[in-house]
C-alpha cells in the first residue's frame, strides 16, 4: 500500500457515479488514521477538531495534482506544469531529513513539521517518488477512476475485478452479432 496512491483513490466511481471520500474535516481524520501506520511523520490527535477545513483544502489539492500527473504519465503525455508544481509546493512543506539511531543500526526519517502538513508532505514526496519512476498506473477498465502501483510492465488495470470486466467486455464486444439488417422492397 502506496500512500500517493492511497490519497489519489479516495475519489472512486461506484455504480457509475464519483465518489469522493474526502468531503469534509472528519473524513480527512479518519484516513489519516487508516494510513496512520505507513506515516513516519506524527500526527497526534488526528480528531476531526485537529483537522482544519484549510487542511482538507491542501489534501484534496495534493489528491488532484497526483490524479492530474499519474493520468498523464500513464498515457504517455506530459503533465501539465501547474499539478507539477503544486506537487512539489506540497512536499516543500516539511523538510525532512535522514538521522542515525542511537545503535548506528538504522536510520530514522525525522520531519521538521509534523500533523497534517507533515502528513500531506509524506504523501507528496511518496507520489513524486512513484510517479518519477513511471510507477503508477490508471486502471484500463471501463468506468473505473483508480491508481494502481505498477508492479509488472503489462499490467492495465487496478485489480482483479477490473481486469475480469474489461476483458469480459472485450470478448462481448469480439463476439457480438451484428443487427440483422431488414431489406424494405
Amino acid at each position: 500500500m502506496r500512500l500517493a496512491v492511497e490519497l489519489a483513490n479516495t475519489v472512486h466511481a461506484r455504480q457509475g457515479e464519483l465518489r469522493d471520500e474526502l468531503q469534509t474535516p472528519a473524513q480527512l481524520a479518519a484516513w489519516l488514521d487508516q494510513v496512520g501506520p505507513l506515516l513516519t511523520v506524527p500526527v497526534a490527535g488526528r480528531s476531526p477538531r485537529s483537522v482544519s477545513r484549510s487542511d482538507l483544502a491542501s489534501a484534496r489539492d495534493l489528491r488532484d495534482a497526483i490524479r492530474a500527473v499519474a493520468a498523464a504519465t500513464s498515457t504517455g503525455q506530459a503533465p501539465d506544469r501547474a499539478s507539477i508544481e503544486r506537487l512539489n509546493a506540497a512536499v516543500r512543506v516539511a523538510p525532512r531529513w535522514q538521522e542515525l539511531s542511537p545503535d548506528a543500526r538504522s536510520t530514522a526519517t525525522r520531519h521538521g513539521a509534523a500533523g497534517v502538513p507533515g502528513a500531506l508532505a509524506e504523501v507528496a514526496a511518496d507520489a513524486i517518488d512513484l510517479l518519477s519512476a513511471g510507477r503508477v498506473g490508471a486502471c484500463a477498465a471501463p468506468g473505473c477512476v483508480l491508481l494502481f502501483v505498477r508492479d509488472r510492465p503489462n499490467r492495465e488495470w487496478c485489480g482483479n475485478a477490473c481486469g475480469n470486466r474489461a476483458r469480459v467486455a472485450r470478448h462481448h464486444d469480439r463476439h457480438k452479432q451484428p443487427a440483422p439488417q431488414h431489406d424494405r422492397d
